[in-house]
């Protein structure tokens, strides 16, 4: 199946290997994908759930390792163009298509089935600019009228 909508927290390129979520047990690679109202249709009637706080947000996710145990590849990315990713990290607000496939498990019925990336395309990059909350101001210079306080 494919999926085309907006990323969210991409961490899917291998360096981005989450090793530490407190939630869960194994290493992962993870894309939120929102989508409109008419592609949330479509993949509802598939069997799919988005997010209980946003029915238009569908949670992609890829274990490093599979239930046999084997090692899994990490998820192919490519451009527009279908070459091979060299852009660097994807940021909030890329839009993509996510080529997937679906499984169930123990909460099927309540979360939908899971999903998890095989490729994914980017058909328009944004770059990620990291959270340093810094570049959010402007620089202001403070005043040095001759009085110091401290």
């Amino acid at each position: 199946m494919i999926a085309t909508g907006t990323a969210q927290w991409a961490k899917v390129l291998p360096h981005q290997l989450v090793k530490n979520d407190k939630f869960v047990d194994y290493n992962y690679w993870s894309i939120d994908l929102e989508v409109d109202d008419k592609e949330r249709k479509r993949l509802e009637a598939a069997g799919l759930k988005g997010s209980q706080k946003n029915p238009n947000s569908f949670k992609f996710k890829l274990k490093e390792y599979s239930s046999k145990g084997n090692q899994n590849q990490p998820i192919r990315i490519v451009d527009a163009a279908k070459r091979e990713w060299t852009k660097g990290e994807i940021g909030n607000g890329s839009k993509v298509v996510i080529a997937f496939e679906t499984y169930e498990h123990q909460a099927s019925k309540m979360y939908g089935m899971g999903k998890f990336p095989k490729a994914i395309q980017v058909l328009e990059h944004v770059p990620y600019a990291g959270n340093s909350g810094v570049d959010e101001f402007d620089a202001v210079e403070p005043a040095n009228d001759g009085t110091e306080e401290f």
